[in-house]
């Protein structure tokens, strides 16, 4: 039984890219390619593929060389007989939301209202992640209904950032929560989770997603969440 905490980033990519312009659905699979092939350029959605066609598209530059796959797809084994290497797996994990469930707004913490804001949450994304984010991936955002950005301070200065997104099925994703490195260790990080999470309640989710690296999945489960499988990543 395939993830639904994955599925729920399947759709997040899915729609992020719809929104930005930048999503593209063929046959096998869907892509998404933003401007200079920065974040989030990813081939992901597998269905019926040939590896064949795959590899052609990937070596003509036709999509990108990143390919995201729920663990338990009988794919991987294929892509990995046929030359594809891979590169990370991440926690997809899940929390089940009750009516006892209560999480702290901070007051240090902000949503992205502009195209000021847009740009400090690209530049803290990209320092915290460590791969670029280009400003145009993420600001068809703005007016959108589905997706909350935010920003959080410390003594005055911007350092954090995270997402939320509300899918078709009314279930809230956390995403790119991050902190520049020399403000890690302060619990910034824990505080950006906590007011995502509020927002989650406000939205009225029954449950939460997200995807978690090995580092970061001992810190969700304190928060309830539980493993639902795990998503690849590959390169050609």
């Amino acid at each position: 039984m395939k993830s639904r905490s994955i599925e729920h980033q399947f759709e997040f990519w899915t729609h992020i890219g719809q929104v930005g312009g930048y999503m593209y659905q063929f046959d096998e699979y869907t892509a998404t390619r933003p401007y200079k092939e920065t974040w989030p350029s990813k081939v992901f959605t597998f269905k019926n593929t040939n590896i064949a066609n795959l590899k052609h598209a990937i070596l003509k530059s036709y999509v990108p060389n990143a390919i995201a796959i729920d663990s338990i797809d009988p794919l991987n084994q294929i892509l990995i007989e046929n030359g594809f290497k891979k590169t990370s797996v991440v926690e997809g994990m899940s929390l089940k939301v009750t009516s006892n469930m209560v999480f702290k707004k901070s007051v240090n913490i902000s949503e992205v209202v502009d195209e000021k804001g847009i740009n400090m949450f690209t530049n803290i994304a990209s320092e915290a992640f460590g791969y670029s984010i280009h400003t145009t991936a993420i600001m068809g955002l703005l007016k959108d209904d589905y997706t909350q950005l935010f920003i959080g301070k410390h003594m005055n200065e911007c350092v954090s950032c995270g997402i939320l997104f509300l899918d078709k099925k009314g279930d809230s994703g956390l995403h790119m929560i991050g902190t520049k490195k020399q403000f890690r260790g302060l619990g910034i990080g824990k505080e950006m989770t906590q007011h995502l999470l509020y927002n989650a309640l406000k939205n009225k989710s029954k449950n939460v997603h997200l995807v978690a690296s090995k580092f970061g999945a001992p810190i969700y489960r304190k928060y309830g969440f539980v493993n639902k499988g795990y998503l690849n990543s590959y390169i050609l």
